[in-house]
């Protein structure tokens, strides 16, 4: 296979599964995401929730209705789902590969073109990021496979949950052709008007057009899709800079009364993989960061309603990588802000970042300015 290989991941019922996997009691119970009035509308629900025929968009009334007495409201807590979304796309750089385009909080495209042959094939290395995503979160993800952008975004709504498609060059006309028109990434309403009064239902329907029809009708637009619906596509990955400005973990925390002993696994824990990242980056850092937020004491625990995220930093006098000396730093700063406050969320940050291989020329420099 010598084509691009583009992958494109999508979190299965991101929001609900968050709230699934950061309360382990909510696991194979129907649960929504909305505003528990009845005048709103899902946002997100979980698939348990979907056997009961409620999905997006549906009212919470209606949702009460079919799920009675089981239903599990939760509203929106987007620090949590951004926590989740951090460490799955830290994670698909540090174990896989740095060239990942985010395109949302629950979605990335991933480069694997020059990595699938470590797997021994593309559906490998899939299964092999499901695992790892899956064992550092407790969620799913279902992941599309192709030679294109388009195809491979498309091939990730295929299968689901937890699901996998491979489009070739081979069998994209089976599996792409077929599908609505409307299920087609870029066809808004305006465009599907169009396609309804041509009588296109189907993307083979908009293949068999007259190219004329298509351009007097859609314009440019309408070209560029019909030559990524043949395949034809610029399929460069927007992928995040090589070059590591900082490195940063944090947790959010699930319940109120932690201790003292708690907090500082936990801390130790984020450190070392804060390290960890340094190490197999080849990278050393000159400044810690602690960053913290309490809860409100004055409000209610469940609603998660917090103080300000506060951050404190301090800088060591040479670069280092060096586990021990970085988390003594960062418990040194909890000891001096920390007086048994409950805890919303607690992280570190790593940065003024230099390659290792440099360090000697840089401490060289900073003594000839000092």
């Amino acid at each position: 296979m010598n084509d691009k290989v583009i992958l494109h991941l999508d979190m299965d019922a991101f929001f609900a599964s968050c709230e699934q996997a950061h309360d382990k009691s909510l696991r194979n119970k129907p649960v929504v995401v909305s505003r528990n009035h009845d005048k709103s509308i899902i946002i997100a629900s979980s698939y348990d929730a979907r056997k009961y025929g409620i999905k997006v968009g549906t009212p919470i009334f209606k949702a009460k209705e079919l799920a009675y007495g089981e239903l599990v409201i939760r509203e929106v807590n987007r620090e949590l789902y951004e926590d989740y979304s951090k460490r799955i796309f830290n994670l698909i750089k540090d174990q896989f590969t740095y060239k990942v385009e985010v395109l949302g909080i629950d979605e990335c495209f991933i480069d694997g073109t020059n990595i699938w042959k470590r797997y021994g094939n593309v559906q490998n290395l899939c299964l092999a990021i499901q695992a790892a995503v899956y064992q550092e979160t407790g969620l799913t993800c279902s992941i599309g496979a192709s030679f294109t952008r388009l195809f491979a975004k498309m091939g990730s709504d295929i299968k689901k949950p937890n699901g996998f498609t491979m489009i070739t060059k081979e069998n994209f006309k089976t599996l792409i052709w077929n599908k609505p028109i409307e299920d087609v990434i870029g066809v808004g309403s305006s465009s599907l008007e169009k396609m309804q009064n041509l009588n296109v239902k189907t993307v083979n329907d908009f293949i068999k057009l007259d190219q004329k029809v298509i351009n007097d009708t859609f314009g440019l637009a309408g070209y560029k899709m019909y030559e990524k619906l043949n395949g034809i596509n610029n399929n460069k990955i927007a992928y995040w800079d090589t070059s590591i400005k900082s490195i940063s973990n944090e947790k959010t925390f699930d319940k109120k009364n932690m201790t003292t002993d708690e907090i500082e696994e936990i801390l130790f824990n984020l450190t070392q993989k804060a390290v960890n990242r340094m190490h197999k980056n080849e990278v050393a850092g000159k400044t810690v960061a602690l960053s913290i937020k309490f809860y409100n004491q004055e409000i209610n625990f469940e609603k998660r309603e917090h103080k300000k995220r506060k951050t404190y930093s301090e800088s060591f006098n040479d670069y280092t990588d060096n586990l021990e000396k970085i988390y003594s730093k960062v418990k040194s700063l909890l000891d001096d802000i920390y007086e048994g406050e409950p805890i919303l969320l607690i992280g570190i940050g790593i940065s003024n970042l230099i390659e290792k291989k440099n360090i000697v020329k840089q401490q060289s420099f900073d003594k000839i300015i000092v």
